[in-house]
């Protein structure tokens, strides 16, 4: 009666050490996910997987999580699948608990002592609570190989003991197939058990049934035309599953090293377990080497720790193996560390003499056990919360994501979205990554995903390089919902670094427009940006335009890095004027590196440009105080310099070192849209008097000329004279330059400026006709954008499709020519137009 009490009680202890804070502690592993949705499959549609069955696992461990799940309707009574699987979770241990007392007991020498240490062990374990509260195949593997030891144990060993032992070691093995590394210990156990003129029998009967159970897995296989080898098709892919495919794959997963090696796997993960819990690998170790001794001490008495010893070493062999080992591998070993120990006790305590000393030992050794669990390892499995940051992300995707949409997501919140919530398109990242049916949801096409929940395992994985496809659409997503709070894992998502999971975050691939803007911008800086800032053609000429617009893709992009180290080189290189503050405009790099300054005159419209990028840093960093006091600077420099008043008007001139009496102009350096964001910002300026000046001079330039040229000279008297004596031929005609005007005019026109009308009507024509002579990227461009927002009649889908897309390599980034600096930014800028132009204008890309 007294052992049933104790017995009792330290099933109590052990219910209570597991269940305190079990929903709270550990986070909700990627496995849980993926065992319980495949359970729900299994018991609502009889389907193996909730897609393809690819043989990963052996699946009487979900079948087992299935029919908890039915019996408790999934979500029904615990709140949700996965905290219906950690009540599992916690029935399971209680199960296994009472188990390790048997066992280790009965091994120890019939000691209670023993079985009390080994419960003590087990339940107290920090490394044990962290997996065996969670839903893993791991812990109902280990309690069918629990019954199966136990059953072996009986006082007196009968046929249906050994049958029933080998179909519980089958279902084990059907359960995880690590579970078969365990059998040369069941072996020498069954043996030492057996009579000897029955041993033979009982062998055979335990690897009958054993075996039998597991060759049903292949037969099913089999019958499944799954087994052998599948057969490629044309693309070199697999047509079907297979068996032996996926255990080939298994097998060979990660790479080769010695496990004493550093970079091994088993090393990484010996690492982390003692970061968790350091005293139940210590204790473990010990339990080892005294099993070693008690098995030569008592070869001819007892086999007990020899079979126990044999368990452990077949596992840790499988551990050893040089390839790859996940950390949660380390949790059927747990029980067994603990009647290891427990056994050494029990056969220990036979040399102490007296009961009650016995008694008292016993004690001492419980006490010490706890201290130092509780010392070596602080109590975080009472107190700490990992899961909440998780639930809270799985919440805000219900209450704010479309239940159609593309959702990618680490599998723990699969059951949670698709079978709880009806995300009919929630995907398991790995499954999305691979399984062909998946793939064909999102068109084989990265661009087509919608969200990511991201979360340590995803990082992981992408870290690792085993999702590819998936890295790609993070790399071009956005976060649009952060749960970090509390979390004690260090992250820098930018180089793939987590180190713990209590965290989520829910990321929105960018739309494709925004996917060619980020290519485009990482293939200009491969292709075009040198030193540490310096933007240059193939012929080595760096020019302050070139650098603006560099300067605005970099903020556009968010890339403050690259933002600061452009204007820190123009800073550097390209203002040297004594008399003000602005930009010199053209300079060289030659072959050796070295450089020069070809021209110290300004482009004002460069300057303009650079201004307003300089003060919307201030908007996009919270650190570019300094970044926006220089534009403030140049503003006022730009306003003394490069703003004229001629005939009554206030212009932006072509340069600081104009004329004094004649002023030349480039009319595509109006920009009333920058001009109104500048009011905002900088008002001791009168930005809108360009604005409305502007318009009054370009609509006499289109009455006078018939068009809006390239470059024009007003003169001190008002009047419009040729630019080409300055310029050259070609000058006074609409070119190169005048396309310039045309995404300024429309975007003003689209923020509601009529002004812009009669100049677009008057020179869109002229355009089209410049388009057909010349047929470049940056008329066809344009003309594109004029058929978009409606100023010229023709269709802008195909004008798209054979203007802009048909210039794009969507594999490197690059447009048409990768050494053409002016086609990249040409590229760019169309697609930076559709960004500002209103959604309904914007053309859906391919």
């Amino acid at each position: 009666m007294l052992e049933i009490l104790l017995v009792l009680g330290l099933i109590a202890f052990s219910a209570a050490l597991h269940a305190t804070n079990m929903f709270g502690y550990p986070y909700y592993e990627n496995d849980e996910g993926t065992y319980l949705s495949r359970g729900w499959a299994f018991i609502t549609s009889g389907q193996l997987d909730v897609y393809t069955y690819r043989y990963d696992h052996a699946p009487a461990g979900w079948m087992a999580i299935g029919a908890w799940l039915g019996l408790t309707g999934g979500d029904a009574v615990f709140g949700s699948f996965l905290q219906s699987g950690r009540v599992l979770m916690l029935l399971v241990h209680v199960a296994a608990t009472a188990l390790v007392y048997v066992i280790a007991k009965r091994m120890g020498n019939g000691s209670i002592a023993a079985g009390a240490i080994a419960v003590v062990i087990f339940a107290a374990s920090p490394l044990g609570l962290y997996f065996q509260r969670r839903v893993l195949l791991d812990n109902l593997m280990a309690l069918w190989l629990l019954v199966a030891i136990a059953l072996l144990l009986r006082r007196h060993l009968t046929l249906t003991a050994v049958i029933t032992s080998g179909l519980f070691f089958g279902i084990a093995v059907l359960t995880k197939l690590n579970a078969a590394f365990f059998g040369i210990g069941f072996l020498v156990l069954l043996w030492a058990r057996s009579e000897p003129h029955q041993r033979k029998h009982a062998l055979a009967m335990w690897l009958a049934f054993a075996g039998g159970l597991v060759l049903m897995f292949l037969v099913y296989a089999l019958l499944n035309e799954e087994l052998l080898p599948a057969p490629l098709g044309a693309d070199g892919e697999p047509l079907r599953v297979s068996f032996i495919d996926t255990m080939l794959v298994q097998a060979g997963r990660g790479d080769f090293n010695w496990p004493w090696e550093q970079d091994s796997s088993f090393l990484q993960s010996l690492e982390s377990w003692l970061v968790k819990d350091p005293m139940t690998p210590l204790l473990g170790l010990i339990g080892v080497v005294a099993l070693a001794a008690l098995a030569l001490v008592l070869r001819r008495r007892s086999l007990f720790p020899l079979a126990m010893l044999l368990m452990m070493a077949g596992y840790a062999g499988f551990l050893m193996r040089g390839k790859i080992v996940i950390d949660l591998y380390v949790a059927p070993l747990v029980p067994l560390f603990a009647i290891a120990v427990g056994i050494a006790v029990g056969w220990m305590l036979t040399l102490v003499p007296w009961r009650a000393l016995r008694a008292g030992a016993a004690v001492v050794l419980v006490t010490a056990l706890l201290t130092g669990f509780s010392i070596a390892v602080p109590p975080k499995a009472a107190a700490v919360d990992e899961t909440s940051n998780q639930l809270l992300a799985v919440e805000w995707v219900a209450e704010n994501i479309d239940p159609s949409a593309i959702v990618v997501t680490d599998n723990f919140a699969y059951p949670a979205l698709a079978q709880e919530r009806g995300f009919e398109n929630a995907q398991y990242f790995f499954t999305s990554e691979y399984d062909p049916e998946l793939r064909e949801v999102y068109a084989d096409d990265w661009r087509n995903i919608d969200y990511l929940i991201v979360t340590h395992e995803l990082i992981q994985q992408m870290s690792q390089g085993t999702i590819p496809v998936l890295r790609e659409a993070f790399e071009h997503s956005v976060p649009v919902a952060s749960f970090t709070r509390g979390t004690s894992s260090f992250i820098d998502l930018d180089s793939y670094i987590s180190t713990n999971g209590d965290w989520a975050r829910v990321y929105e691939v960018k739309d494709r427009n925004d996917v060619v803007l980020q290519d485009s911008w990482a293939s200009f800086l491969d292709g075009f940006v040198y030193d540490y800032g310096r933007v240059a053609d193939g012929a080595g000429i760096t020019t302050s335009m070139d650098q603006a617009l560099a300067m605005d893709a970099a903020l556009e992009q968010g890339d403050e890095q690259w933002f600061r180290g452009i204007w820190q080189w123009t800073n550097d290189h390209l203002r040297y004027r004594s008399t003000d503050g602005l930009i010199s405009w053209r300079w060289q790099t030659g072959a050796d590196g070295e450089g020069e300054l070809l021209a110290n005159d300004t482009v004002c419209g460069a300057d303009q440009r650079m201004i307003a990028s300089l003060i919307r840093a201030g908007d996009a960093w919270p650190a570019a105080g300094d970044l926006v006091l220089e534009g403030r600077a140049m503003a006022a420099d730009f306003w003394k310099r490069c703003v004229i008043e001629q005939d009554g008007l206030a212009l932006v001139d072509s340069s600081a070192d104009g004329s004094v009496d004649d002023n030349l102009i480039n009319p595509s350096y109006f920009d009333p849209r920058l001009y109104r964001e500048l009011a905002g910002a900088l008002p001791q300026y009168d930005w809108m008097r360009l604005v409305d000046d502007g318009y009054v001079f370009l609509d006499r330039l289109a009455q006078e000329r018939g068009t809006i040229p390239d470059w024009v000279v007003l003169t001190r008297e008002g009047e419009l004279e040729s630019a080409e004596p300055l310029i050259g031929a070609g000058a006074d005609d609409l070119g190169d330059d005048t396309l310039r005007i045309v995404p300024a005019l429309l975007l003003d026109r689209a923020a509601g400026d009529t002004r812009a009308d009669a100049l677009l009507a008057s020179i869109a024509p002229q355009i089209v006709a410049y388009d057909g002579v010349v047929d470049s990227f940056a008329s066809g461009s344009t003309v594109a954008m004029l058929a978009q927002l409606g100023a010229i009649d023709a269709d802008a889908r195909s004008l798209y499709e054979s203007e802009v897309v048909a210039r794009y390599d969507a594999d490197d980034g690059f447009w048409r020519a990768p050494a053409s600096l002016t086609d990249h930014l040409t590229g760019w800028n169309w697609h930076r137009f559709q960004s500002l132009i209103p959604a309904s204008a914007a053309i859906e890309l391919e």
